[in-house]
This record gives C-alpha cells, structure tokens and sequence, in this order.
C-alpha cells in the first residue's frame, strides 16, 4: 500500500440534500475518462475523485422516499437504498448497478455522462434473467461488479448467501445497450462461468470488483464472515488477481476491498461497514 486516503466531500456536509461530510460505503471505482469516479451501497451520490487529496466533487441522483440519500439500520430505512454495488464505464457514460435480490430498490441502474443529470433506470428484467441463469432465483443474487471486456460486458455476483457461486454473466454489449434503452426489453440468457477462489482464516473468499485493463480482466475478492447479502460481517482480509493468473492477499490490510481502478497507478476504496467512518482511497502496488 502506497498510500490511504480518506474521501470526504469538497463542499462538505448538507443537511438539505441528506449529504453528509464524507463519503460513508464506497462500493465501486471506476475510470470515465479522466475522472476516477467512487460509487457507494448506501448513498445517492455518486462522486469524483481526487487521488492525490481524497476529496470528492459529488454529484446527487435520485433521492429516496423522504427525500432520504443516506441508508442504513439507524434510519430504519436500509431497504430503500439502490445498494449499487457494480460500476463501469461504457464509453464516455458510467454505469452502475445495483446489487439485485428479492429489493425491488435495488434492481435499478443508475447512469451518468459527466456534465449531465444522472438517471435511474428500473429494469427488473435485467435482474430476473441475471437471477435465473446465475442462481436460478432472486433471494440470493448479489451482484458486485461489472466491467466491458471488447464487445460485452460482464456482470459478477458475489457468491456466499445461502450457497449462492461466485459467477460472471456475459451478455453482448449489444444486448446491455438494448437494455439501457428500453424497461420492456426481455434479455436473452447471459452466458455463465463459475468462480472459484479460496479462503482467508478459514473463511471464504467471494468476489466484490471485476475491471478490465490490457485485455486482462482483475478482480478483488474479501472473505467476509456472512451468509446474508443483507448483513455484513467481520471480515478476515482481501484479495486482488486476475482470471487468468490467480491472486495475492493484499497483506496491508485485513478490511473490505469493495473497488478497484487500474491503470498506470492502482487505486481501490474499502467499505468500513460504518456510516460515521469516510471510506478509504487505497493507492497500491503489486509485485508481479
């Protein structure tokens, strides 16, 4: 680890649009451009990033009921949140997606071109063809990353709940184009491939990022002590590789590995599992 950084907000806390100081739950980074953007489970912000500071430029999107943008336990209102989970970039517009299951909040798509409104988009048929081919039923789909690998895109689910695999779906990007353009379009079946990764202190290891860099696609993985895609718990360490030549246990840390980044430098945040802590921007290396 080269570097941790905490993300807080440029403009601070803002009680008139549910912002608070810091970002609370990053759950995905992603490159649109230039910009490296943070995605969260349980906000209505996205943000960009600066990575030499920290500080996050953020950019609300649709708020939920209550005009709430914060989510969690204390609330009483953690089944409202979109729980996007998964992001990537599809030429100059990011897309994330939320994790799915049986939370109709959470099958949604939100969508942003810099310098534009971001959107929802419901699309449930997204979620239940996903649901069908990877679990074969929504209670245990949790989806955690996704990414463009040339002509498709992959969408990962973080296997663990109730049995459910570590699995990659794989759709043309023709097929996710027709399903950003249109709620009543009925996907084909994706194709699927099983994961298999192993364990840290005798918990498992599932997948929480997938990216695409050089035509190799990495991922991140954290072995976190939970059977619920609704309940966290105490997590053992993480993991970061790629598909095609295993991994490393990133040995700086024991906490979340949600988001990864790559590029000429390495960038991943972890999800503290506490709303009163700003997530943290890590700066890595790897010995390869």
């Amino acid at each position: 680890m080269i570097a941790r950084r905490p993300m807080r907000y440029a403009r601070g806390a803002d009680a008139s649009i549910d912002r608070p100081a810091h970002v609370r739950a990053a759950s995905a980074l992603v490159w649109v451009g230039a910009r490296l953007c943070v995605v969260q489970d349980d906000a209505s912000f996205l943000g960009v990033v600066d990575p030499s500071s920290g500080l996050v430029d953020d950019v609300p999107f649709a708020a939920g009921p209550g005009g709430a943008r914060t989510f969690d336990v204390a609330r009483g209102n953690k089944r409202d949140k979109p729980d996007l989970e998964a992001a990537f970039a599809l030429d100059d517009v990011l897309i994330a997606i939320g994790s799915g299951g049986p939370i109709d909040a959470r099958q949604v798509i939100v969508t942003w071109r810099p310098g534009e409104d971001p959107r929802m988009l419901a699309r449930p048929r997204l979620f239940a063809a996903l649901a069908r081919a990877i679990v074969g039923g929504d209670q245990s789909l949790n989806l955690e990353g996704a990414t463009r690998v040339r002509d498709e895109v992959w969408i990962a689910n973080r296997g663990g709940d109730r049995g459910s695999a570590d699995a990659i779906a794989r759709w043309p990007r023709s097929v996710f184009d027709q399903i950003l353009a249109d709620e009543t379009f009925a996907p084909p079946a994706p194709s699927v491939e099983t994961i298999e990764l192993g364990a840290i202190d005798g918990v498992p290891l599932h997948l929480t990022e997938i990216r695409t860099y050089r035509d190799r696609v990495w991922f991140t993985a954290a072995a976190e002590a939970t059977d619920s895609f609704y309940d966290d718990g105490a997590n053992r360490g993480s993991a970061i590789g790629t598909l095609d030549r295993g991994y490393a246990i990133l040995e700086d840390t024991r906490e979340k590995i949600e988001g990864l980044a790559v590029s000429a430098q390495i960038f991943a945040c972890i999800d503290a599992d506490d709303p009163s802590v700003p997530a943290a921007l890590l700066e890595l290396q790897l010995d390869v």
